[in-house]
């Protein structure tokens, strides 16, 4: 069967479900938000979805301590009324998704793990990525809607693709490499962070 798109309606009205948005948030933007809104919108209010943030992410350098990226991710949700998790801070060590699940697999029979499509490029360097799908339904945002990254994923993973989802959203061309950028250069980001980060995120960001 393989990677699928678009999620099944059965799937959309699990009971005792959680949907986990991750990511390191460096810093988080309103590209987040409108994916977080898109989602969360689909499920109605059928699931939980908490926004986890990556206490020290596997798979990239950040130089910004948890506890401030941390912070900006809660005052950037903070409209929606999602829950922002310090979860993976208090595990400790190097944030793999494989530990976050198991801690949320004592509460909810369903996880639905939240990632942007980049993430199929790189899946098979995930920690424990077998186990790991074997454990969740990974819902996809797309990036690109490149169908090599799709096929690629598909290579790999096997069997395992049958717990990949593309979800059917529009294309967000926001990034948190583009907001350091822009500060980096001092261009506004008006418009792609929420109105009350820029101060937060012009200092934060803007001698690294």
């Amino acid at each position: 069967m393989g990677i699928q798109f678009g999620l099944p309606e059965e799937l959309l009205n699990t009971k005792n479900s959680i949907v986990i948005f991750g990511g390191s948030f460096n810093p988080p933007h309103n590209g987040h938000i409108i994916i977080a809104q898109l989602v969360r919108e689909m499920f109605g209010n059928s699931v939980d979805m908490h926004v986890v943030t990556n206490s020290i992410p596997p798979h990239k350098e950040v130089d910004v301590p948890f506890g401030i990226r941390f912070e900006l991710t809660k005052i950037a949700f903070k409209k929606t009324g999602l829950l922002v998790s310090d979860i993976e801070n208090k595990l400790g060590g190097i944030s793999y998704a494989i530990n976050t699940v198991a801690y949320y697999k004592k509460m909810y029979n369903n996880i639905f793990y939240l990632v942007g499509e980049d993430a199929l490029l790189t899946i098979e360097k995930w920690y424990k990525y077998d186990e790991l799908l074997k454990k969740i339904k990974m819902i996809v945002y797309p990036r690109y809607k490149d169908i090599k990254i799709v096929e690629r994923a598909e290579n790999i993973l096997g069997n395992l693709a049958n717990s990949v989802y593309i979800l059917d959203l529009p294309l967000i061309q926001i990034s948190s490499t583009m907001i350091r950028e822009r500060v980096k250069n001092k261009q506004s980001i008006y418009g792609f962070v929420p109105d009350e980060l820029i101060p937060y995120i012009e200092e934060v960001y803007g001698d690294r």
